[in-house]
């Protein structure tokens, strides 16, 4: 139970982050005449945190343990791709002194690899510790 709520809580910690922090807390360029990279990245980031938050929501409600570890597993793109569209995919400014280059690609950078850590170590934990009177001998699973 403190695992499910704790979990779910984390979830929506990083998809609030993710989606609301290139518009506010650690904010992209202003939109001006140019269309600019960093722009197209913010509205990248607001989908996958968006797409975070359910995954929290969902994980706050289920209690099967295998819909979760699905849920953790799905979370790792997720993650992935919050590190690689500003940094790779879509990228952001080029000048070193513009905000979306100096603080908000380090800490999208920062929360997705958090992220794919995060769930690729709870997945571990429901799959191996959290079984609790299932007994796997890699064919089946038995149920004492």
């Amino acid at each position: 139970m403190k695992n499910k709520v704790f979990l779910g809580i984390v979830y929506l910690v990083f998809g609030v982050l993710l989606a609301l922090g290139p518009y506010s807390i650690f904010p992209v360029c202003k939109a001006s005449m140019m269309a600019m990279r960093c722009q197209d990245t913010a509205k990248a980031e607001l989908v996958l945190g968006i797409l975070t938050i359910a995954v929290g929501v969902l994980l706050l409600i289920i209690k099967n343990r295998k819909f979760r570890i699905g849920l953790n597993i799905a979370a790792i793109p997720i993650g992935i791709l919050a590190f690689l569209f500003p940094n790779n995919i879509t990228g952001v400014c080029s000048n070193v002194h513009m905000t979306c280059r100096a603080l908000t690609l380090p800490v999208l950078g920062i929360i997705g690899i958090a992220l794919v850590v995060f769930a690729g170590i709870n997945t571990v934990y429901l799959w191996r510790f959290a079984s609790k009177g299932e007994i796997y001998d890699g064919i089946c699973i038995d149920f004492q």
